[in-house]
Parts: structure tokens; C-alpha cells; sequence
């Protein structure tokens, strides 16, 4: 649900010259999206967006040209996990205690192919794959992250 948000807020201020939250929650509202400000705030952070100036004291929301986000991403991700192995086409992460979650959420911005969706606990991600032999490459890869 989160993820749609983030892809419909996204989408919205690329095609349109947004500049309040509010203009954000009525598109939203209009999405089946019924959020608050503050919702909408962490979103904006979360997405990295920031303020542009355009036209004539005129301002959108825009995203980031930081690209360092492959970097945070991993970082957290390699400083959460201890152990990964396969069980057929799933993925199994260990992780320090409490902090899966934040490591399945930097997995999920790394994009690897072949993972199809993932879920975490306090202390393990399980990411999904269509297949055994994805869930090997996917696992290999990992443990080629966390070695170095």
C-alpha cells in the first residue's frame, strides 16, 4: 500500500507542478488514498522529494538528483544481515534483532532481479522468487555483499 502511495505521489508531482501537501492528499483522496498530513510529510522525506524554484516565485516539489541511495541502501542493508541461505525459491536473511524491517526496506530499494516480494519479521527476511535457481543467483549476490 505504501509502495503505491509512493509510486502515485511520485508520478503525480512529475506530471503536474505540485506545491503543497494538500494538493497531494485531495490526489491521493481521489486514488482511494485517505491519508493525513503527516503521513504525507514522512512521505516526502521518505522520497527524498525536495522544492525547486520555477516560473516566477513559483515552487514544486521535486525529486532528489542525489544518487547516493544505491550506497545508503546496501550500507544498511550489509550492516543488518548476518546470513543468507535458500529454501527452494525463497530467500532467507538473518538479521540482527529488530532491525529486519529496515534491512528488507533497503533490499527493496536495491531492486534485484528475480526477487518478486519480500516480508520481515524482527529478525529474518523471507524474498520470494519465481524460481529455485533465481533464489541461488539472489542469495549468491547477497553473500557477496555481506563478505565485502
Amino acid at each position: 500500500m505504501k509502495k503505491k502511495r509512493h509510486e502515485l505521489i511520485l508520478n503525480f508531482i512529475k506530471e503536474n507542478n505540485v506545491s503543497t501537501q494538500e494538493e497531494i492528499i485531495t490526489m491521493l483522496s481521489k486514488n482511494g488514498f485517505n491519508v493525513t498530513q503527516a503521513t504525507i510529510s514522512r512521505d516526502i522525506k521518505e522520497l527524498k522529494l525536495i522544492k525547486e524554484h520555477y516560473g516566477k516565485n513559483e515552487t514544486r516539489y521535486a525529486v532528489s538528483e542525489k544518487s547516493d541511495n544505491d550506497d545508503n541502501f546496501k550500507h544498511i542493508f550489509t550492516r543488518s544481515a548476518l546470513k543468507v541461505d535458500t529454501a527452494m525459491n525463497i530467500v532467507v536473511i538473518k538479521c540482527y534483532s529488530g532491525t529486519a524491517n529496515a534491512a528488507c526496506i533497503a533490499l527493496d530499494n536495491m531492486n534485484l532481479n528475480g526477487i518478486v516480494g519480500t516480508v520481515a519479521g524482527d529478525d529474518t527476511i523471507f524474498a520470494a522468487c519465481k524460481e529455485s535457481e533465481t533464489a541461488e543467483k539472489v542469495s549468491e549476490f547477497i553473500q557477496s555483499m555481506l563478505k565485502g
